[in-house]
């Protein structure tokens, strides 16, 4: 599986159907792993809205693939992934059938890329398309023997 134990930092954008111009997105998620999987819990904000949080569960199971299971406020979302190797692609779905979600996960320069597409039956905009860049956030490393090699723009 690609993400790493580690608090992850994503920003991107969700695109409803129609526009041509996408609204951003922010994420910050905890990445803890253990012999049967991972969990992934943080929250994701949009624009000007409040955060929401959500926790993912990511197993492996007998068949070389994953089981997800997304919790997300009141939603509940179940799925399958393939995290092994490029491509890394994912499906999930609600109990009433009418919420889809498609996602594949693949490297960048500085950490993960996450794009997908979000489909709501019923709804007035139906289909969203999103994209995420994630990357692993590091601490800043303080001491009195460190010294910066770099001038500072004031």
């Amino acid at each position: 599986m690609l993400l790493q134990s580690g608090q992850w930092l994503g920003r991107g954008s969700l695109l409803p159907e129609g526009l041509s111009r996408g609204t951003p997105i922010t994420c910050e998620a905890r990445v803890d792993r253990d012999e049967a999987g991972a969990t992934l819990t943080g929250h994701w904000q949009l624009a000007e809205q409040e955060a929401r949080e959500f926790v993912v569960r990511v197993a492996g199971d007998d068949a070389g693939t994953y089981s997800l299971s997304l919790r997300l406020a009141a939603l509940q979302l179940h799925g399958t992934a393939k995290l092994d190797s490029p491509p890394n692609l994912g499906l999930l779905w609600n109990d009433a059938g009418n919420l889809h979600a498609t996602f594949s996960l693949f490297a960048v320069a500085a950490g993960y890329g996450c794009r997908g597409f979000v489909r709501q039956h019923g709804s007035r905009v139906s289909l969203y398309t999103w994209e995420i860049a994630f990357s692993l956030k590091q601490s800043l490393v303080q001491g009195d023997n460190v010294v910066s090699l770099h001038r500072r723009r004031r």
